[in-house]
């Protein structure tokens, strides 16, 4: 149960999509919460998860995509923003681990 990847197109895509998606979740470990690349980011899964046959959950892209937006508001206290945070984080990391898992088919 190794790691196989074949670099078709759809494949090397998908990392990309990946890449993106790393430095997203670095952009919000950093607490730049008014940067636009989880929201470039989300556009792109999106776009990419409608033009190829890679379905990712839409429960979960919705919710992260939610999050990332709610993480925008400079109301939001701090214990709040540090939970959204996390939370967007997790969905992140989540919508990697799906991309990845199908990187060997």
């Amino acid at each position: 149960m190794g790691l196989y990847f074949r670099p078709t197109s759809t494949n090397v895509t998908a990392l990309l999509v990946i890449a993106l998606a790393i430095f997203a979740v670095i952009m919000l470990i950093r607490k730049r919460y008014d940067s636009n690349l989880p929201l470039l980011f989300y556009l792109v899964a999106l776009l990419f998860a409608n033009f190829f046959d890679r379905p990712v959950d839409p429960r979960l892209m919705y919710t992260g995509l939610a999050l990332v937006l709610l993480l925008r508001f400079e109301f939001l206290g701090l214990g709040m923003t540090k939970f959204i945070a996390f939370c967007a984080n997790s969905a992140l990391v989540l919508i990697i681990l799906a991309m990845a898992s199908d990187l060997g088919s």
